[in-house]
């Protein structure tokens, strides 16, 4: 079978959907070696302006995979095209341009809370990272439940816990982090409730030596989170790091005593999993998807609730008898979801399309 994936998201610096196309590409080629899979991108490092990306979605990504004669075309995020060159599955990762359009610019606040939410309706399957998304598209596009197929998504082998102290001090070095640190990973932009967790921070920025350390690219509207820690008075304590390359993750993952995901809403959340799949104890809020993700192997708060996010800290940091529970849990966790078990069943969505 020839398959087309569109692979533009993976040029640059990749954000959760271009590390969703090349994990998701490389595990296909293991596991289903058979078929041809035939990479379609535009060749320009990415954002896109908007009229380039309907441009691309809309008219050069089916022309070209009717070109190269694939028998299935998968979009692994964005927009499904009107006209079909083949079967198309389509990814949708969560709905936040329809439960969140006042955290988007203008511009894009059309994109993703009308037009994006409209073209799901061409794919002939959609594929739904977790439960939670599968039901928001049904709730909300009015998608029947049967053209949906939930998969969630792999953690790498390359997410492990590491040994080597000269690494991790290399590690430490170059981003010059502190001795002692709380991580965060992740697109800065409100969504992701940073505000609530400098704000936990800040009640305990007194008690310890642990400092926090933010780690992922500026998203929309993220000046506020810097304004906010200025006027905190938490220049010294908060770290911000800008994008990391992805062979860098797995050390600061490791590096952190604890992982905090206080995101107000997630497709499904892999973040948290791959510092589980690292050894280090997770807080994550209870929102949307997160709970599927992280289940019983990390401790959930309620999102924008900074007391109960820093009596969690508190918790992890002052008891070293849960950080080792949560350790052994949250491996455990972590093991069962793996890309080859993701890049099987998306085979499955393909051979079906095509019968």
């Amino acid at each position: 079978m020839k398959i087309a994936l569109d692979t533009q998201s993976t040029i640059g610096r990749k954000t959760g959907i271009g590390v969703y196309t090349a994990r998701l590409l490389d595990a296909l080629r293991r596991v289903g070696p058979q078929h041809e899979y035939c990479e379609i991108a535009w060749g320009r490092d990415p954002p896109m302006r908007l009229d380039r990306r309907l441009r691309w979605q809309q008219w050069e990504l089916p022309r070209r995979a009717r070109a190269v004669g694939a028998e299935v075309l998968h979009v692994p995020g964005f927009d499904a095209p009107w006209r079909k060159p083949c079967p198309v599955a389509l990814t949708v990762h969560d709905l936040i341009g329809v439960l969140f359009p006042r955290n988007l610019p203008p511009v894009a606040r059309f994109y993703w809370s009308r037009w994006l939410p409209h073209s799901i309706r061409w794919a002939d399957r959609v594929i739904a990272d977790s439960e939670h998304t599968r039901r928001d598209i049904v709730r909300l596009m009015g998608i029947p439940a049967e053209r949906i197929v939930v998969i969630p998504l792999g953690v790498q082998p390359v997410f492990r816990p590491i040994h080597d102290a000269t690494l991790l001090a290399a590690l430490r070095q170059k981003y010059d982090l502190p001795p002692q640190i709380i991580l965060y990973l992740g697109t800065l932009e409100p969504r992701k409730g940073l505000d609530t967790l400098v704000d936990a921070y800040a009640m305990l920025a007194g008690e310890g030596a642990h400092d926090l350390v933010i780690v992922g690219k500026r998203g929309w509207y993220s000046e506020g989170l810097f304004r906010q820690v200025t006027q905190l008075g938490l220049e010294r304590r908060v770290h911000f790091t800008d994008y990391v390359p992805d062979e860098d993750v797995p050390g600061l993952l490791n590096l952190a005593e604890v992982f905090v995901f206080p995101s107000r809403y997630e497709g499904f959340g892999l973040p948290p999993l791959e510092a589980m799949a690292c050894g280090t104890p997770v807080i994550s809020s209870n929102a949307a998807s997160l709970p599927e993700a992280v289940g019983e192997a990390g401790l959930l708060v309620p999102p924008d609730d900074a007391a109960a996010l820093a009596g969690a800290l508190h918790q992890i940091l002052a008891d070293g008898v849960l950080r080792d529970r949560l350790r052994d849990a949250g491996l455990r966790q972590a093991a069962r979801f793996t890309w080859e078990a993701t890049a099987r069943r998306t085979l499955q969505v393909y051979q079906e399309m095509r019968r």
